[in-house]
C-alpha cells in the first residue's frame, strides 16, 4: 500500500502542516506520495526533497514582523503588492536546482492558470518554479509567467489535491486542512490617515502584511478576505466530490492567513491535533486491504 499525504493551502496556517508530519514520523508513518497547494506545496516540497522537519521549523519560527516588512516592494507595483525575490532566494537555497521528479519521495503541486482558469499539475520539472507558481497568492505575490501564460496560487481551483496524490499512484490519501476563516467584529471607525494615494497604500500593505490593520477593511484587505472565504468554500465542495481516505482538519480559526511570525503557536497546533488522532490513523492503515 502507499501512503499518501494532500497538504492544503492556507498562507501562515499552512505551517500547521509541519506539526502534522512531525508527529507522523514520530510514528514511524512516511509517506511514499506528497501533493500540495500554496504552503502545502511549500512544506510538502521541501519534505519530498529530504529537508528535516527539525528544520523547517527553525526556519519558520524565525520569521518576525520585521523580516515580514523587508518583502515589501521599494516602488510600488500595479502586478502585486509583496515581491517574491528573497522567497525565491530562500527556495533556490534549500532546494538548489533540484527537478521534482528526482526527488526522493514523489512529489506534485497545483498552480492556476490566471489567464485560462485551468489547474496546472506540476509533476516534473523544476522545483523552485512550481513552488512560486503554487504559492502566488493573486495580486499579493506576483504571478510566475511560464511559456504563454501566467500562474497563481493552486487553491484558486484546489486547495486540497487529493485528486492528484491519487494520480501519483497513493492508494491510501491523508487530506489536511488547515483553511479556517477568521471571523471578526466591526471596529470603530478611525479617521482617515493624511498622505497622498500611494503613501497611503504603502501603509495600509504594511499593517495588514504585519497583521496591524484596525478599522473597516480596505481595498487590498477586503480582496484577500474574499479569496480566504472562496477558498474555505471550495475546500468544502471538492471534499464532498474527492473524499481522502482520512481527513485531518487543523482549526486555525484563531490565527490570521498573514500570521507567519505567530509561526510557533500554528506549528505547535498541528502538533495537538496530530497526537489527538494518530492512534485512529495507525488502527485504519493497519486495516486498509492489501
Amino acid at each position: 500500500m502507499k501512503l499518501g499525504i494532500a497538504l492544503g493551502a492556507g498562507s501562515a496556517k499552512g505551517l500547521a502542516h509541519i506539526g502534522i508530519l512531525q508527529v507522523l514520523e514520530e510514528a514511524g508513518i512516511k509517506p511514499e506520495v506528497v501533493t500540495g497547494t500554496s504552503m502545502g506545496a511549500v512544506i510538502g516540497g521541501f519534505y519530498a526533497s529530504g529537508l528535516s522537519l527539525d528544520k523547517m521549523e527553525d526556519m519558520a519560527t524565525s520569521i518576525t514582523k520585521e523580516e515580514v516588512k523587508k518583502l515589501l516592494p521599494r516602488r510600488p507595483s500595479l502586478t502585486h503588492l509583496v515581491d517574491n525575490h528573497r522567497i525565491k532566494k530562500l527556495f533556490r537555497r534549500v532546494l538548489g536546482n533540484q527537478r521534482i521528479e528526482a526527488l526522493p519521495v514523489k512529489f506534485g503541486c497545483v498552480a492556476t492558470d490566471i489567464l485560462s482558469g485551468r489547474k496546472v499539475h506540476f509533476t516534473s520539472g523544476p522545483m523552485v518554479d512550481a513552488l512560486l507558481a503554487s504559492s502566488a497568492i493573486p495580486g499579493f505575490f506576483p504571478a510566475v509567467k511560464m511559456k504563454n501564460t501566467y500562474l497563481v496560487d493552486g487553491g484558486v481551483v484546489d486547495p486540497i489535491p487529493v485528486e492528484l496524490a491519487r494520480s501519483l499512484g497513493a492508494d491510501f490519501v491523508v487530506a489536511v486542512n488547515v483553511m479556517n476563516w477568521k471571523a471578526r467584529r466591526a471596529e470603530e471607525e478611525e479617521p482617515e490617515e493624511e498622505g497622498n494615494f500611494a503613501e497611503k497604500v504603502k501603509r495600509a500593505i504594511l499593517k495588514l502584511v504585519v497583521g496591524e490593520e484596525k478599522g473597516p477593511p480596505h481595498i487590498l484587505s477586503t480582496f484577500l478576505y474574499v479569496v480566504d472565504i472562496m477558498q474555505e468554500q471550495i475546500v468544502r465542495s471538492k471534499l464532498k466530490i474527492t473524499s481522502p481516505d482520512f481527513l485531518i482538519h487543523v482549526d486555525t480559526s484563531d490565527f490570521s492567513s498573514n500570521e507567519y511570525y505567530r509561526a510557533r503557536e500554528i506549528i505547535a497546533r498541528g502538533r495537538e491535533v496530530g497526537k489527538r488522532m494518530i492512534g485512529y490513523l495507525e488502527y485504519l492503515i493497519k486495516r486498509f486491504p492489501r
